[in-house]
C-alpha cells in the first residue's frame, strides 16, 4: 500500500515555509523584471517591436523547452533543478542590469533577446521542479491549504512588487531594478540550498528511463480524462482571457477619457479578488474538487461582459474583484487536485504539459485579437473571447470523471503517491 509522509506530525510544516519564502523572492524578482523589460530595451534606443520581440523571446524559449524541463524535473533533484534556475536568472539579470548601471551606452537589444531568451530556458526548468517540490514536502490531505498559503503570499508580492519596481526604477534607473531582481533569484537559490530539506522520491534511473520520460509522462497526462479536457479547455482560454484583459481592456478604455488612469485600478481589482480568492481556499475545503473548479470558475469572464457592454467603472472593478477571486479558487483546486492524484514521480512532466497547453496559443491569440479588431472592433472582439472562455468552460461538465473526482481527505488512503525515503 502507497502512502503519503505521516500526516499527524506537522514535520513538514517548516520546509514548507522555506519553500514559500524561497518561492515567494522568486515571484518578485519575476515581478520587477516584467515591469521595467519593455521600458530598460526602449530606454536603450528600442522601438516598440523590439519590446515586443524581447517580451516573446522568453515566452516562446519557455514553451518550446517546457517538455523538457519536465522530464529534468523527474530525473533529477527538484531542489538543485529549482536552485539552478534561479542562479542562472540572477546571473542574467545581474548581467544586464550591470551593463545598464556602468556603460549603457554599450547596452543593445540583441543583449535584452538574449537574456530574454536565457530566462525562458531557466523558467521552463524552474517551474516543474517548483510544482514537483510542494508535492514532496506535504501530505495530501494538507495540500489545498498549502496551495492556498503560497497562492496568498505569491498574490501579495503581484501587488506589491510592480509598484515598488515603478518607484525605484523611476528614481533609480531600470539597471538598478534590474540588480535587485537578481539578488532576488540569487536569494531564492541560497534558501533552497541551504535551508531545503525535502524527501527523496524513489526515481527510475537509466538512460532508458530518460529517453522514455516524456512518453511516461504523457501517458500518465492522456490517461485522466478531467486532467486533459481541463488543459485543453485552457489551450482555449487562457488566450481568449489574456487577450480579452491584456491587449482588448486597454484598447477600450483608451478610447475613454481617463482611460489609462482607471485602468491601474482595475488591474488592482483583479489582484485584490485573487488575494481574497487564497483566503476563500484556506477555509473552504469542497469534497468534489474539479466540479467546484469549474463552477467557480463560470464568472471568470465577467469582466470581458461588462468592458464589451461599456459598463460603468464601479461595476467593472467589482466584477474584477469577482473573477480574481473565482480564478484564485479554481487555481487552487485544480492544483490539488492534479497533486492529489498524478504519481509524485511524474507530476513534474504532467506539470510541464499543462502549462505548454496553457501558453503554446497565447502569442497567437494576442496578434489574432489586436488584427481582428482593427477591423470588427475591440468590443466584438471582447464579446467572442468572453463567449470562447464560457463554452470552453461549460463543456467541462460533460466530463464523468470531472465531475465525481473527490479530494484526498485525512481519512482516506493516498493510492497515488510513492513512500519517500531519504533526503536530498
Amino acid at each position: 500500500m502507497i502512502q503519503s509522509p505521516v500526516e499527524p506530525t506537522a514535520e513538514w510544516r517548516g520546509p514548507y515555509v522555506r519553500y514559500v519564502a524561497g518561492r515567494g523572492v522568486s515571484t518578485a524578482g519575476t515581478n520587477l523584471v516584467n515591469v521595467v523589460m519593455a521600458f530598460a530595451v526602449l530606454g536603450v534606443g528600442g522601438d516598440g517591436f523590439d519590446a515586443g520581440l524581447v517580451l516573446a523571446c522568453s515566452v516562446l524559449t519557455q514553451t518550446v523547452l517546457l517538455p523538457v524541463g519536465g522530464v529534468l524535473a523527474d530525473r533529477v533533484p527538484r531542489k538543485a533543478l529549482a536552485a539552478a534556475g534561479n542562479a542562472v536568472l540572477a546571473t542574467a539579470q545581474a548581467v544586464m542590469g550591470t551593463l545598464l548601471i556602468v556603460s549603457p551606452e554599450r547596452a543593445a537589444v540583441w543583449m535584452f533577446v538574449l537574456a530574454s531568451a536565457v530566462t525562458g530556458a531557466a523558467t521552463a526548468a524552474v517551474q516543474p521542479a517548483f510544482q514537483g517540490l510542494i508535492v514532496q514536502l506535504v501530505p495530501s490531505a494538507s495540500l489545498q491549504r498549502a496551495n492556498a498559503s503560497l497562492r496568498l503570499v505569491l498574490n501579495l508580492a503581484r501587488i506589491a512588487v510592480p509598484g515598488l519596481g515603478s518607484l525605484l526604477g523611476a528614481k533609480f534607473g531600470f539597471g538598478e531594478v534590474l540588480v535587485v531582481a537578481s539578488v532576488s533569484f540569487a536569494a531564492c537559490a541560497l534558501i533552497l540550498l541551504l535551508g531545503l530539506r525535502v524527501s527523496m522520491p524513489a526515481r527510475d534511473s537509466g538512460r532508458t528511463a530518460l529517453l522514455h520520460g516524456g512518453k511516461e509522462g504523457w501517458q500518465a497526462f492522456r490517461s485522466r480524462p478531467w486532467m486533459w479536457g481541463y488543459a485543453l479547455s485552457g489551450t482555449i482560454a487562457v488566450p481568449l482571457w489574456l487577450a480579452g484583459y491584456q491587449l482588448l481592456g486597454p484598447l477600450i478604455l483608451s478610447g475613454q477619457q481617463g482611460g489609462a488612469s482607471y485602468w491601474g485600478w482595475v488591474v488592482s481589482a483583479f489582484s485584490a479578488g485573487m488575494v481574497l480568492g487564497s483566503v476563500v481556499a484556506l477555509r473552504w475545503s469542497p469534497r468534489r474538487l474539479m466540479l467546484a473548479c469549474v463552477l467557480v470558475q463560470a464568472v471568470w469572464p465577467l469582466p470581458l461582459a461588462v468592458l464589451a457592454g461599456s459598463g460603468p467603472l464601479p461595476l467593472l472593478l467589482g466584477s474584477m474583484l469577482i473573477s480574481g477571486m473565482s480564478l484564485e479558487l479554481a487555481v487552487v483546486f485544480f492544483e490539488t487536485a492534479k497533486q492529489q492524484q498524478v504519481p509524485e514521480h511524474l507530476i513534474g512532466r504532467v506539470t510541464s504539459l499543462i502549462m505548454l497547453g496553457e501558453s503554446a496559443l497565447v502569442p497567437l491569440g494576442y496578434v489574432l485579437a489586436g488584427t481582428v479588431a482593427d477591423h470588427l472592433g475591440a468590443f466584438q472582439v471582447m464579446w467572442i473571447c468572453c463567449l470562447g472562455i464560457v463554452v470552453a468552460n461549460t463543456v467541462l461538465l460533460l466530463i464523468p470523471s470531472l465531475r465525481r473526482l473527490s479530494a484526498v481527505t485525512e481519512e482516506k488512503e493516498d493510492h497515488v503517491r510513492e513512500q519517500p525515503a531519504g533526503v536530498q
